[in-house]
């Protein structure tokens, strides 16, 4: 491990600053709650991280005098109440030919601490302490760094022994690998819920190991990823027999300073590895830039600052992947109202085949039931209906337009209230899914749901597909008032021009008879007059007649112009009832949220930024 290019003082002024920063930028992205009792993560609880950068800070801001008695923390952390961990501060601190005393002192350093402590303090000194928990002992290993140490036990895991292991220095994990598997230690890359509160950063793994033969003492030189940031794991694993180095300690302690014994305890010492953790310890220390204790403190702080970083991703990371969360669940929610309008026209108006869709058949069936009452009405018939014309075409028009259609579509209707109570039921409860304290939870936007669901214009009744239906019968008032006026215009022109011809065959006769005393002459014969009044007479029929057939398809023509215009109208209203009652509430909900997840992740954004620049920063120094 290198040394950092900065002197001390420079160091505790960079991680000061970056502390300052972190401090500042943490609140506005960590969750406030309080661990899992909120549904938090303790490791990106904002609380956990303040208490974490406030021990960092009161480290690095001690006052002189504190300065002076401020040491550098080992952590011994046992993973479980048989770990090894007493055995194993118990070689490290033990001297060869120590005296009883001092040995009584340190093995029963557990003894003297208040029930139910978690840890024992471990400090060098040669008398007893006047700090309740911490044990002094005379040990040649805690002084042969060059710094003040401090030694925490803790053998099994508990709150205060977790708080230590997070702000130590030196962390030292004991495992036992047979009560505690490995895999289940090393799972670094779940960093929201760890085994116990480790970070990687000069992290030693002693790893219980009862035969030499298995003895591993290099470190990882592999990088590991972590929740994003790319970091040097530090991490060293161990395998050491503390049991056997204790066996050696004790056969030098209860027998003379004999060769045998020595030469079995120096067996001992080198087949337990224990001074691997010696080493390690020493590799650590030695990386600071000036060997002080403050130096330690600050290299720790900076790896604390990162690590605060990182849950802040973390925390960054889950946010984006709920915001992607809810635009998945919107999209569904909107593949669901697209394919539910999609089945609403089929089953509404069919596909569509040879005979066209349903409005099609309709209108075809209603022309082919009028058709009677058209061709009714020829033209010789005007004469004795003419003013029954206007009403026998309503009637039969009424009788016939759509009348299937339109119970077709008051069951369809019913359908879609259905279908309209679902999506509502969906979209509040997508809109409601969201706790309280979520960013998605907005008040604005569920009274804007129920705003819309109790407007009056939101009730589904029948009226809102079969209204065309009605619009485009009344439109066809005017053609039937028009067709109505013109039989009696062709009963005028027939009645006309009959009763001209009649009167050109009366003058013609009129004139042959010398009539009204001669008065009248047409200038020719009786026969040519009879003649020329038929002549007449038969045009003017066939005027008339002409006119009323054409009438007769002017009218057809425009019952096809509104029979086109109600199959716009009908299947413009679907489209209408679907997206302003039937999704209505449920589009409503997903704009909403779709708002809400862009303002969301616009904000993830900033926040991304500035972690990035920070640790950036932090790498740089």
């Amino acid at each position: 491990m290198c040394r950092s290019k900065y002197t001390s003082g420079d160091l505790r002024t960079n991680v000061l600053t970056a502390l300052h920063k972190t401090t500042t930028l943490l609140p506005r992205i960590l969750p406030s709650g309080k661990s899992n009792r909120d549904g938090v993560s303790e490791r990106e609880s904002l609380p956990f991280w303040e208490e974490v950068l406030r021990k960092v800070y009161d480290d690095l801001t001690l006052a002189p005098e504190k300065r002076e008695k401020d040491k550098v923390r080992v952590v011994v952390y046992g993973v479980d109440g048989t770990s090894g961990a007493y055995e194993l501060v118990t070689a490290l601190l033990e001297d060869p030919f120590v005296s009883n005393e001092q040995r009584t002192a340190l093995r029963s350093r557990w003894d003297s601490q208040p029930e139910g402590s978690g840890v024992v303090k471990i400090q060098y000194g040669t008398s007893p302490s006047e700090d309740e928990g911490v044990v002094h002992v005379q040990s040649s290993w805690l002084k042969r760094f060059g710094v003040p140490i401090e030694v925490t036990e803790c053998n099994s895991p508990s709150t205060e022994g977790s708080k230590a292991l997070i702000n130590a220095d030196v962390p030292i994990i004991v495992c036992n690998p047979v009560l505690t598997p490995l895999p289940a230690l090393t799972s670094l890359d779940s960093f929201s819920t760890p085994p116990f509160p480790i970070f990687p950063q000069n992290t030693i793994f002693a790893v219980i190991s009862p035969s030499s033969s298995k003895v591993f003492t290099e470190p990882f030189d592999s990088q590991c990823v972590l929740t994003g940031f790319r970091v040097e794991e530090g991490l060293r694993f161990l395998h050491v027999d503390p049991a056997r180095a204790l066996h050696g300690l004790d056969v030098l302690a209860d027998g003379s300073a004999s060769t045998l014994s020595v030469q079995r305890y120096q067996d001992d010492a080198t087949g337990s590895n224990v001074t691997s953790v010696t080493k390690a310890v020493t590799a650590t220390l030695s990386s600071s830039s000036s060997g002080s204790v403050a130096a330690v403190h600050a290299q720790t702080g900076r790896a604390l600052i990162k690590y605060a970083l990182t849950a802040a991703y973390v925390v960054l990371d889950n946010a984006q992947a709920e915001a992607d969360g809810v635009l998945r669940a919107t999209s569904e929610l909107r593949s669901e109202m697209e394919e539910a309008k999609a089945k609403a026209h089929l089953e509404v108006f069919g596909a569509g085949g040879k005979d066209g869709d349903e409005i099609a058949k309709a209108v075809a069936q209603a022309k082919r039931n009028v058709q009677p009452t058209m061709d009714a009405l020829q033209w010789y018939k005007l004469f004795w209906r003419v003013d029954d014309v206007r009403e026998a075409v309503a009637a039969a028009v009424d009788r016939a337009w759509c009348r299937d259609l339109e119970r077709k579509l008051v069951f369809h209707a019913g359908r879609l209230a259905s279908l309209q109570a679902s999506f509502t039921q969906s979209a509040n409860t997508l809109a409601r899914s969201f706790p309280a304290s979520a960013p998605y939870h907005s008040p604005v936007l569920l009274n804007s749901l129920a705003r819309i669901a109790s407007s009056p214009s939101y009730a589904l009744t029948p009226a809102a597909l079969t209204a065309p239906l009605h619009a485009r019968q009344a439109q066809l008032g005017f053609p039937t008032s028009r067709l109505h006026a013109s039989a009696q215009r062709a009963v005028l022109g027939m009645s006309g021009s009959v009763l001209g011809g009649l009167g050109v065959a009366w003058a013609g006769w009129a004139t042959e008879l010398q009539l009204l005393g001669g008065m009248i002459d047409v200038g020719m014969g009786p026969e040519t007059a009879v003649g020329v009044g038929m002549l007449g007479a038969a045009i003017g029929v066939r005027w008339a007649v002409g006119r009323w057939e054409r009438a007769k398809r002017r009218w057809w023509k425009d019952w096809d112009r509104v029979g086109d215009g109600l199959e716009r109208d009908l299947k413009a209203a679907l489209a209408e009832t679907m997206d302003s009652r039937v999704v209505a509430v449920s589009e409503e909900a997903c704009s909403g949220l779709d708002d809400l997840v862009a303002q969301r992740k616009s904000r993830i954004e900033e926040l991304n930024d500035e972690v990035m620049a920070l640790w950036t920063e932090l790498h740089r120094e």
